[in-house]
Formats: structure tokens, sequence, C-alpha cells
């Protein structure tokens, strides 16, 4: 109803409507009055929602609001830590029903909500607290966003891809057979950090769920293999642990990959290449499907074919692996 960041200034016809009605204190109204977006939570209807539970059904609470209240082109945010709030998902299906465009905003899994949105913004959280924690930036930027949109003229934040927000796209195909699986490491085996002891040795962070997701794909028969552009021995140990051959302290991924297809008979289009920052990039434009994890270089995640939700070395190999398994192993 009023200004987030902006003084939302009323325009010149506002401005004269209110003078022209009241001489003697409109130019008072009109300097202190700011522009508003018409909006309405549903949670503050208490008496409506009261009426609802005790007349029809609770979990329509929202729903007979939004069906009493919205119009073509209005917006539902609709608000789940699971994505499976009964009320909230009614109110959803009732919105998409009538036109109405749908933002959700859940926790990692997106719940029964995510296919019903046109737009959904997962945080990478699955409990309660951490979620909710993580929607209050989400919040602050919508409200931002919009603001500078309706009346701001100054430079306003970068609007996330679609791949960033999670807005609903076509499932990607995969190859059809899957010639080669291409993992870069740091960043994706690893969560992109170092760890630095006084002698000099390095550690990383990797995770335990990646080897299960791994050995799902091996029992598949689909080919794999690390290429990295680090030297440290940690990835040729990674990559023995997880018993996957691998290329280490690769100058050249794109020559590299391109000297490795070609002595194998591997085609191109049947490669799937996963990784995470700009190096990566000239490699994946040789082959027929690419995937990133949710902490990608944003380059990289606007041209990937399948973007993860999950972060690199926190779970982005195990769904990659996942995700395959679902389509070529069902």
């Amino acid at each position: 109803m009023k200004g987030f960041n902006l003084q939302r200034p009323l325009t010149v016809e506002q401005k004269e409507a209110l003078t022209k009605a009241f001489p003697d204190d409109g130019t008072l109204l009109a300097h202190k009055l700011q522009g508003a977006i018409p909006a309405v939570s549903l949670v503050s209807q208490t008496a409506l929602m009261t009426a609802v539970a005790n007349d029809t059904d609770p979990d329509l609470n929202f729903a007979q609001q939004v069906f009493g209240l919205g119009r073509p082109p209005d917006v539902l945010l609709a608000i789940s830590t699971s994505g499976n709030s009964r009320n909230v998902v009614a109110a959803a299906k009732v919105a998409r029903a009538f036109g109405i465009k749908v933002i959700s905003l859940t926790g990692a899994g997106g719940g029964k909500l995510a296919p019903l949105a046109n737009v959904t913004i997962r945080v990478d959280a699955r409990d309660v607290p951490d979620v909710q924690e993580l929607h209050l930036p989400v919040y602050h930027w919508l409200c931002a966003e919009l603001e500078a949109a309706l009346f701001g003229e100054e430079e306003r934040l970068p609007a996330p891809s679609p791949s960033a927000t999670g807005q609903r796209q076509a499932e990607p195909k995969l190859p059809d057979p899957i010639g080669l699986v291409v993992f870069d490491f740091d960043g994706v085996f690893t969560d992109n950090r170092v760890y630095t002891a006084q002698d000099g040795t390095e550690m990383v962070t990797c995770d335990r769920s990646d080897s299960l997701g791994i050995d799902r794909l091996r029992r598949l028969n689909v080919p794999m293999l690390i290429l990295s552009t680090e030297a440290n021995p940690v990835v040729a140990a990674r990559a023995a642990k997880l018993k996957l051959p691998v290329e280490s302290a690769c100058a050249d991924k794109a020559e590299y990959l391109r000297s490795y297809l070609a002595t194998r008979g591997i085609k191109p289009e049947s490669v799937i290449y996963v990784g995470n920052d700009l190096n990566d990039i000239e490699a994946m434009r040789l082959v027929g499907f690419t995937s990133a994890p949710l902490d990608a270089h944003p380059e990289i995640r606007r041209l990937v074919s399948l973007p993860l939700q999950r972060p690199g070395g926190r779970g982005a190999v195990r769904e990659l692996c996942d995700f395959i398994v679902g389509k070529v192993g069902s």
C-alpha cells in the first residue's frame, strides 16, 4: 500500500484529481499519498476464513477467496514450505482454472504446488525453519522488483533466469542411447571450496549420496568420466573411490573431450556433460545434453538442458543420476 524502497510519487493526473476535488487540502494529500499496488493478504480475512471453515471445508478457505476476488491478469503468490499445504494447493488450482497466474514459493521439493505454478521458486532447504528463513530474502526481492517495475526508473536488480527461478519449461530429453556422462569435479562433486593446511595439503568436501547415484548409473552400464582442470591429487583419489576414470590437470577440456570421443567412436550428441563454471562452456557446446548445479555460474545455468536444484558437493550429482535412472531405467 506504500513505498518499499521507492517513494512512489503520484502521477500528474492523480495529483490534479485531488487538488481539483479538494482545493483546501488536496495539495497536501497529493504530496503525502504514495502510489499503491492493489493487493490483499488472504490470511487476513479472518471472518471469511471462519465462515468457510464452518460452512463448507477448511481446506477451501483460500480457494474461496481466490474465486471471489481474483480476476485475470491477477497473480496469486502461493507460499508453502513443503509445497503440499492443502488449502494453498486448492487456491492454486482455482487460480489456474480461471486464468490467474500463480507464483509458488516452496522448499527444495516443490511439492504439489510446483506443477500448478507458472513460476516456482524453490529455496535450497527442506526443514521448515530453514525454508522459512530463506523465504525472507525472496519476499524482499519480489517486493523490490515489483515496485521497481511499476514505479521506478533507476537500475533494477537482475531478473533471475527461468532456470534459476524454477519456471516450468519443457522437460529435457536425454540422449538415447547415452554414450557418455562427463562430470567436472570442482563445483560439481565438491562445493567449490578448498581447505588448505599449513603444509599446503588441500582437502575438499563431497557428498556421500553421490556415490550411490554413480553406482546406480554403473548398474545401467552408463559410461562415465571425470574431466577436471585441477591438478591436485584429491581429484584422482576421489575418482578412485568412485571407481571412475579421470583426466585431471586438463588444460583444454574441449580439445581433450573431442579427441576422447573420436578415438572411442562416441557420438557427441549422445554425451551428457555436467559443469559449473566458464571453463566448461566450450566442452558443453560439443555435446548433446548439459546440466549444472544450482550454484553454478549464471551463464552456465542459462545454457544447460537441465538446471539442477541441488548445489555442487551437496547432492547435485545424485540428483542428475536419479534423473537419468528415472528415464533410462523405467
